[in-house]
């Protein structure tokens, strides 16, 4: 019997054996709780008799990933969410997926440390002077929002034991959205800290979407002329592929691109307007400007 078939045969049944407990049950020979309970494992049967296999096992990985309750699926939402804002192409390639919650929280741990001694930083007196960073200054600052602070936070406090304890599926998915998201995160928190300082400096920031491109441009007006700022969390300098890919991309109409190093130091001089800047000269060319509230627009 095809499926078309047999999802035909299986309504037709539900339909008499509905009519029948509704006669039964007017006849006076069934109780409320007896239909009840009657219809459950009615439906029950229907669905063994028309419901796909594989639409048995997808329903069962369903109904154990949010087994553990509204947390769990607030995770699921959250992970999704975290992975998929986590685009390619503005970090230096990191480590191979983690196998462990442990090796996940290494990695992360790894790479807040660079944030902390290099773009999460402040001008004192005119020098640069690097800042601690927890998971919670972060959200707070809006450097990442509520679901990405979710998987963070989730990746920092879970133990090895309590991620064993975890069904399988919640496992799975905590470890592939988690190293997604870890493997941009540094580039993502880079992205929003400099749109803070380019808006304290310019005054305005415009949030250009460019096709081809996971994550949106950030462009000012600099002395009548439209720049288009790209911040790349890349060790490897100008020369670095991650930069050239960058640079290569067409500029914004009427303007030019410029990349932006978590360098804190001074970008080499060259002819012509610069093509790439470092996270260190932004922040000192910014002091002169009272900072704003932080957030994004």
């Amino acid at each position: 019997m095809t499926p078309e078939k047999r999802l035909l045969s299986g309504r037709v049944g539900a339909l008499v054996v509905l009519v029948a407990l509704f006669v039964l049950y007017l006849a006076g020979l069934l109780t409320v709780a007896q239909l009840v309970t009657l219809l459950v494992f009615a439906i029950i049967a229907v669905l063994v008799l028309t419901v796909r296999p594989a639409q048995v096992r997808a329903l069962l990985d369903r109904v154990q990933e949010v087994s553990a309750g509204g947390v769990s699926i607030e995770l699921a939402a959250a992970g999704a969410h975290a992975a998929a804002a986590a685009p390619t192409g503005f970090e230096d390639p990191g480590a191979a997926p983690a196998a462990s919650i442990v090796e996940l929280r290494f990695e992360l741990e790894r790479k807040l440390a660079d944030l902390a001694s290099g773009v999460l930083s402040e001008v004192v007196d005119g020098i640069v002077v690097p800042t601690h960073v927890t998971v919670g200054r972060l959200v707070h600052d809006r450097l990442l929002d509520h679901q990405e602070g979710l998987v963070a936070d989730t990746i920092m406090t879970t133990s090895e034991q309590a991620f064993l304890l975890l069904p399988p599926v919640q496992r799975t998915a905590l470890l592939r959205d988690g190293s997604r998201f870890v493997a941009g995160v540094r580039a993502a928190v880079f992205h929003e800290r400099a749109a803070q300082v380019l808006r304290q400096r310019f005054g305005a920031v415009e949030r250009v979407h460019r096709t081809g491109s996971a994550r949106p441009d950030l462009v000012v007006v600099d002395a009548g002329e439209r720049v288009r700022y790209v911040p790349v969390f890349s060790t490897a300098g100008a020369d670095g592929e991650v930069v050239q890919r960058q640079l290569r991309q067409p500029a914004v109409p009427d303007g030019r691109t410029v990349v932006l190093l978590p360098s804190l130091g001074h970008a080499p001089a060259g002819p012509g307007p610069a093509r790439v800047e470092t996270f260190g000269d932004l922040l000192r060319d910014s002091a002169v400007t009272p900072p704003e509230a932080p957030g994004r627009p």
